[in-house]
């Protein structure tokens, strides 16, 4: 997939003014949602007011280093893409629950014994592959898109609608859309910008425009470190229904975030192949990290947000830069309440019609990923019922009051159980019994007999017609051997064949561990005559690709996976 709108890729280093402009409309968006929870933990229960500055400030300071380290790809730790973080609004109710229940204490330990769900889920990520998709991926950022709508609809209409109100809110829908679609590049690059400009200058303009935050706080501070709510020991039985509360926020927070790493890939990068699991597995270390330090320093639970994602292709700047230097500002404004006031006091009608925009953009890449997997009926239907039963949730309005107050956070969340319900039914389609066969080799050629044996033996089980099972036999024949001519280590390694039958014919998987370049990536000889043998050595993939359709191949911790369909 080739981007022509991106201007910088991810690898690609913009002109420092256009970098420090960008990464501060990236934090314009988010930087209200970073400091979301303890905001609300601090209008709603009886946190003392030292206790609340740490928090703020903690969750601030971990927002800055987990962004700047989700822009590397240092020890596999970080996605290597611009991806904030910041506190996650699924975990509000059940964060209240704890608050109210134990005091800030008792969050910070619930988070710290929840987190190690992440890490697991990503270390074994790669028995997920046919459960957590880019389709699923794509479900959970429709979910998200759809859930931004009465957000941004609240903000621009506020608690009284008004005309002035309609107005303001119209004017920055009214600039970003019109850049975004006749523009020209250069111009349409500082799009954003300029519709929050004019926002802002409509809001002044109506007497809209406040800075309530700004005008008591100081330029310069730091909160006591004495207020520091350290950790709750003391656990029961009472506790248990809010640890799993929290564990089901740590799934829809795992499930999420994969969906975002797999959106920033494919926007971010002009010559999109597939999705790099890589890249997740790294990106969710550095999540998972977060919600730790975050628990250690006793503040709410953070997570990667895709809300700001459509900025990428908005301005067309992809850099991992813009992340790095996002990080450098949310640091100073950690340490600058002033500076962070006037972020807060933006006024709603400009952020709600942003939004508004923004969730059109998330729809788009939503379908993109939708798009990047074949569906059959059966995975149609699964992710048209996870969509579905988001929407339910998210309406609030099935079966009110039947459900335990407990679990309601994460039952009327659309995202989470929209993302539950596509990893519960994928899973199940996953386990569901059917015809098929399994086979493990080593990395020999003269295993191509033992290849071809196997194969003969469950042509019966497989119902497979001689004309089919002669692809099938070609087609494993020269995935075998072009995985044995990329890094086989003869009898220390092994290939592992899974043939299935299916609605659309016979699914392939094959599987080796060690990594290799992708089998789509392969060009016709000018002339045979004048080959190399590399060349040469091409052709049989030329036949493969005549013969099997929709073939993926996915590196995942060291394993190469490379599956088609007959």
């Amino acid at each position: 997939m080739i981007r022509d709108t991106l201007k910088f890729d991810v690898g690609q280093t913009p002109p420092p003014h256009t970098t420090l402009c960008i990464a501060f409309m990236h934090v314009l968006l988010v930087f209200d949602a970073i400091i979301f929870i303890p905001n609300v933990l601090g209008k709603t229960t009886d946190i003392a007011p030292q206790t609340l500055a740490f928090i703020t400030f903690a969750i601030i300071i971990v927002a800055a280093v987990f962004t700047f380290l989700q822009s590397r790809t240092r020890l596999g730790l970080g996605a290597g893409f611009v991806l904030f973080t910041g506190s996650y609004s699924a975990f509000l109710l059940c964060s209240l629950d704890a608050v109210k229940m134990g005091g800030m204490p008792l969050l910070a330990t619930m988070s710290l014994l929840t987190a190690p769900v992440v890490f697991l889920y990503t270390f074994f990520i790669r028995f997920f592959r046919h459960i957590i998709t880019p389709a699923v991926g794509g479900v959970v950022i429709l979910l998200i898109a759809t859930s931004m709508v009465p957000i941004g609809l609240g903000l621009w209409a506020g608690e009284t609608a008004s005309v002035t109100r309609l107005g303001i809110g119209a004017v920055t829908v009214l600039i970003l859309t019109l850049m975004m679609l006749f523009a020209p590049p250069a111009l349409r690059l500082w799009g954003p910008l300029l519709a929050m400009g004019g926002g802002y200058g409509a809001a002044a303009l109506t007497g809209e425009l406040h800075f309530e935050h700004a005008v008591h706080a100081a330029w310069f501070g730091l909160p006591q470190l004495s207020a520091w709510p350290g950790l709750e020991l003391d656990l029961h039985s009472a506790h248990l229904p809010l640890f799993l509360a929290f564990g089901m926020g740590m799934v829809a927070s795992m499930i999420e975030s994969t969906g975002n790493i797999m959106l920033v890939q494919q926007i971010s990068t002009r010559d999109f192949r597939r999705v790099s699991y890589d890249r997740v597995q790294g990106g969710l270390y550095c999540d998972g990290l977060s919600k730790i330090t975050a628990a250690l320093l006793g503040t709410a639970v953070p997570s990667l947000y895709c809300d700001n994602l459509p900025l990428i292709e908005m301005t067309g700047v992809a850099s991992r830069r813009v992340g790095a230097v996002g990080a450098a500002i949310l640091l100073l404004l950690a340490f600058m309440p002033k500076v962070s006031g006037v972020i807060l006091d933006m006024p709603g009608p400009v952020i709600g019609g942003f939004l508004i925009v923004i969730a059109a953009l998330l729809f788009h890449a939503g379908f993109g990923l939708v798009a990047m997997t074949r569906l059959n009926n059966q995975h149609g239907l699964i992710l048209g019922l996870s969509l579905v039963v988001g929407l339910v949730a998210g309406g609030r309005s099935f079966f009110p009051g039947v459900a335990p107050s407990t679990l309601s956070p994460l039952l009327q969340n659309s995202v989470a159980m929209g993302g539950f319900t596509a990893f519960l039914l994928s899973t199940l389609a996953y386990l569901a019994p059917r015809r098929g066969l399994t086979g493990v080799f080593r990395a020999d050629p003269a295993e191509v007999r033992s290849l071809h044996d196997l194969l003969a033996s469950g042509r019966h089980r497989l119902h497979l017609p001689q004309d089919r099972f002669n692809v099938l036999s070609l087609c494993c024949e020269e995935v075998f051997l072009h995985m044995l001519g990329q890094g086989g280590r003869g009898g220390e390694d092994s290939v592992s064949l899974r043939v299935s039958r299916i609605e659309e014919g016979w699914s392939v998987e094959m599987i080796c561990g060690h990594m290799m370049d992708d089998i789509n990536n392969f060009a016709l000889p000018e002339s045979l005559l004048q080959a190399s043998p590399d060349e040469l050595g091409q052709l049989g993939l030329v036949l493969f690709s005549q013969y099997a359709r929709d073939v993926k191949h996915m590196e995942i911790s060291g394993y190469s996976y490379i599956s088609f369909l007959i």
